[in-house]
Parts: C-alpha cells; structure tokens; sequence
C-alpha cells in the first residue's frame, strides 16, 4: 500500500538539526519518513525513504519511490515527515 503525503501542501520544512535527529530516529526504529528534496538540478520531490545510515552529511536509505538504495545529501533534504498510519 501506498502511503498519503502528511499534508496537501506538502513535507513541511524543518531545520537541519532536526531533520538529522529524525532520520537518526528512523535508522534506529526502523521507520520510513517523507522527504522533501531538491536534486542538483533544482527539482523539488517528495519521497518515502527508509534511511539505514545516516553519516558525513549524507543519508543513505531505501527509496520507495524508486525502488532501490540511494544517498541523499542531507543539505538538499528541504523538511522530513513521520509517516501518517493508516487508518484501515
């Protein structure tokens, strides 16, 4: 199943000591987490991640969106969501 964005508008933007205090939660816990991010390119995304690892400004982590483990700067992260439960 897929999971819904936290909000219509979108991950909501959070600072960078937060945003690294949270995925460090997920790697213990196990947990996904929205994303919102921005490539090199400047396209803004929202993905669902798993993150594994986070180390040397980078988090590595599975991304539900494409399907395989990527490394994402955690400068380019713009905010980070808990993943809301599914109600059914």
């Amino acid at each position: 199943h897929r999971a819904a964005p936290p909000a219509a508008e979108g991950v909501p933007r959070t600072p960078t000591a937060d945003t690294l205090a949270t995925m460090q939660a997920a790697v213990l816990a196990g947990e996904s987490l929205w994303i919102g991010y921005v490539n090199a390119e400047g396209a803004a995304t929202q993905r669902v991640i798993a993150p594994v690892r986070v180390e040397g400004g980078y988090v590595t982590a599975y991304d539900h969106n494409a399907d395989s483990l990527r490394t994402f700067a955690l400068h380019r992260i713009t905010g980070v969501s808990e993943l809301a439960d599914d109600p059914a």
